[in-house]
């Protein structure tokens, strides 16, 4: 992600990269509803970045198309995530997002966030289907690190369905920036 659109609002930020079960529209989409439905506004971007895919025994370097959304105010101001589909190595695509974290919001709020995003995609994020994983590399360390990060987040990893999610959202005095 370019630096330039968080120099502004953040100082400090961690980033994350989780790769999820669901289409980087899908993902962005979800972000910038949530935001929205808290009163928050938002900034759209685009963008390229390079992958890696392997073929054969070769890598091969590809530039991807990104979405990405940024949270301008609101008590999670500056948090962002960017999000991209590509296919690692023969076949089989896999969607990866990635998550700018200020070290200034307040992980309560941002665990409901994730939550209530997680709830508003068409599936659970770190759930994909037996073919799904048979098709990108079954053993893939990606899938246990979804499950680890968002778990840490708030994100249950016995939940399989969004409609299991218990949602806290739009929490209460969310249009108010700290």
């Amino acid at each position: 992600m370019s630096h330039d659109i968080l120099e502004s609002n953040v100082s400090y930020a961690t980033v994350y990269e989780i790769p999820v079960s669901v289409g980087s529209v899908d993902a962005v989409r979800s972000f910038r509803i949530i935001a929205e439905s808290a009163g928050w506004k938002v900034t759209r971007h685009e963008g390229k970045r390079p992958v890696h895919r392997m073929a054969i025994i070769m890598p091969l370097q590809q530039s991807v198309r990104t979405f990405g959304i940024v949270i301008d105010n609101g008590p999670l101001e500056g948090a962002a995530m960017q999000a991209w589909a590509h296919t690692p190595g023969s076949a089989g695509q896999i969607t990866t997002t990635e998550w700018v974290l200020p070290e200034t919001i307040d992980l309560t709020i941002w665990n409901d966030f994730i939550r209530a995003w997680s709830a508003d995609l068409p599936r659970v994020p770190n759930r994909w289907t037996f073919w799904e994983r048979s098709r990108i590399g079954y053993l893939l360390p990606e899938y246990g690190r979804s499950k680890r990060r968002l778990e840490n987040w708030g994100l249950n990893p016995k939940w399989k369905k969004t409609s299991e999610i218990p949602v806290n959202w739009p929490i209460v005095g969310a249009n108010e920036s700290e």
